[in-house]
């Protein structure tokens, strides 16, 4: 058997097998049609070079004394590692391949390499919204901290409440002077990282802050995203399947309300009417609104399994415990 010949068969294999895995994350996954057609063109366009050689790498194959079976090592879960692991796979089984072909294949080298290219591109496009949400893997309780919902330290509660379990915070500061937001965020921020948790800011990022949680009148998502650092998570808040589809740039979607909710009296509750088409985007979704201990088993049973909560927790009087309750009842991680 050709070496070369070897080395060129189980490229064209890793590169298929990478793109396959690819083209099913962002369709099935990601609900992204673009990035799913790119890497089919890039797919076709593997096939067209490996087609005339097909039987001649086939008579090289040797799986069965192949010494590098079984050899795969253990990665991480989640979209976001299938998804990085995949192309950098994909990138050097290209790389493979022109090797291969050098000084034997000139226009096979050539080609692998424009190939390569694309899929570094392809990469850049469409790789850094599924990051951004996997940051989201783990996060399962969402609290809201608003002054509204109880008189004490936002500080004090946000520390409690990530204590009790809610791995990521919000600060929610409606119609608060810009300088009173900027110093609580500016506590909140120490407090989440030194606990391991997200931090988020409504209406507009605030420095430090893991990412920004718009609302309907808000600025729009593209306009956030250029005042946030590149790994920023922007939040949007939904309340019908069409504004989720409208939202479909943002990281995350909040989904509600569930129940009517002091927070927002003046819009109906839509219980779990959109959910299933909310999750179908492939965004992480926060069911929001109203929801209690007492609630919780019944949306989980449903299919929920994260939620947002405000008063729920803050407004408790042991903040810890009511996170706690609510996250015992949440399936993940």
């Amino acid at each position: 058997m050709n070496p070369l010949d070897r080395i060129l068969d189980v490229s064209f294999n890793r590169a298929r097998e990478a793109l396959r895995v690819l083209e099913d994350l962002f369709r099935f996954g990601r609900d992204d049609r673009a990035a799913q057609r790119a890497l089919k063109r890039i797919r076709h366009r593997l096939s067209a070079l490996e087609k005339p050689r097909a039987l001649r790498l086939l008579a090289s194959r040797d799986p069965v004394g192949d010494v590098g079976r079984n050899h795969d090592l253990a990665g991480a879960g989640g979209l976001g590692n299938l998804g990085a692991a995949n192309f950098k796979r994909l990138q050097e089984a290209l790389r493979s391949v022109e090797e291969s072909a050098r000084g034997r294949e000139p226009a096979l080298r050539a080609s692998a390499s424009a190939l390569r290219f694309d899929a570094y591109e392809t990469e850049r496009r469409f790789l850094p919204p599924v990051l951004r949400s996997s940051r989201l893997d783990r996060v399962r309780l969402y609290v809201l901290l608003d002054p509204s919902f109880t008189p004490r330290p936002l500080d004090r509660v946000a520390r409690a409440a990530i204590r009790g379990g809610a791995e990521m915070v919000q600060l929610r500061m409606k119609g608060r002077p810009r300088a009173e937001v900027r110093k609580a965020a500016a506590e909140i921020v120490r407090i989440a990282r030194g606990e391991g948790a997200l931090f988020i800011v409504n209406d507009r990022y605030e420095a430090g802050a893991d990412g920004v949680h718009l609302g309907r009148t808000d600025c729009s998502i593209a306009a956030a995203r250029r005042r946030m650092p590149a790994e920023g998570l922007v939040g949007a808040t939904t309340h019908s399947a069409a504004e989720a589809r409208r939202a479909r740039a943002a990281d995350y979607l909040s989904c509600g309300p569930v129940f009517a909710t002091p927070a927002k009296p003046d819009l109906a509750p839509r219980g779990l009417a959109y959910w299933k088409a909310c999750v179908a985007l492939g965004r992480p979704v926060f069911a929001i609104g109203g929801i209690t201990r007492a609630r919780l088993p019944c949306l989980v049973r449903k299919g929920v399994d994260r939620i947002a909560v405000g008063a729920g927790v803050v407004a408790q009087p042991d903040v810890a415990f009511a996170a706690r309750a609510l996250r015992r009842l949440l399936p993940g991680p």
